[in-house]
């Protein structure tokens, strides 16, 4: 804490010199840039949020109306499943595989096709999937849960993408005023070794 307090009291004396202050322009460029590059990681959090707070309005109703138009059934498996796939390196693989299953409808009939069966899945076991209306498979539909953390990630990612874009910028700025400050003292230094060789 003390620390991070004396570092910024070296940064507001480079900002703003009192007299006799020895901080030279590319000491005070510096910590103004640093200064600049918190106030728009700052500044950049509400529009992060406002992204994230757009992706979830986007995706809630998506996420609603697929609730409402797919509902999870049980698949009974009319063949056997894939077979059981081992490896010599990882183990047994749980690969899926479309396999002949019937399920019933939303509207009380049955239908049969082809639904993701495990590895090693014998004939009669259930699959639970997921139908429509029509009582067609389809993907399982987009939770709540999801969208919020969809939202969530998409919000934190935008801000530390600036953040890292700030600090990239920060670096490379003194990077090169730390060989520019170099280089100045290096030909002080030569001018002052030409002095003293040649009174």
């Amino acid at each position: 804490m003390e620390a991070s307090a004396d570092r910024f009291r070296r940064w507001w004396h480079l900002l703003v010199p009192g007299p006799g202050s020895v901080a030279r322009a590319s000491d005070r460029f510096e910590a103004g840039l640093l200064a600049a590059a918190v106030l728009v990681g700052l500044a950049a959090i509400p529009f992060a949020a406002a992204a994230g707070s757009e992706l979830y309005g986007t995706q809630a109703p998506v996420a609603a109306r697929q609730t409402a138009q797919r509902s999870p059934v049980t698949a009974v498996l009319l063949a056997d499943g894939p077979a059981t796939t081992v490896s010599g390196r990882s183990g047994v693989f749980a690969d899926a595989a479309p396999t002949a299953a019937s399920w019933p409808a939303p509207d009380g009939s049955h239908r049969v096709g082809e639904v993701a069966a495990d590895e090693g899945a014998r004939r009669g076991d259930p699959v639970s999937i997921w139908v429509d209306r029509t009582g067609n498979p389809v993907a399982p539909p987009l939770t709540a849960s999801a969208v919020l953390v969809d939202a969530v990630c998409a919000a934190l990612g935008l801000w530390v993408s600036v953040c890292l874009l700030l600090a990239l910028v920060c670096a490379g700025t003194v990077f090169a005023l730390n060989r520019h400050r170099l280089a100045e003292w290096q030909r002080e230094w030569d001018a002052e070794q030409e002095k003293h060789t040649h009174p």
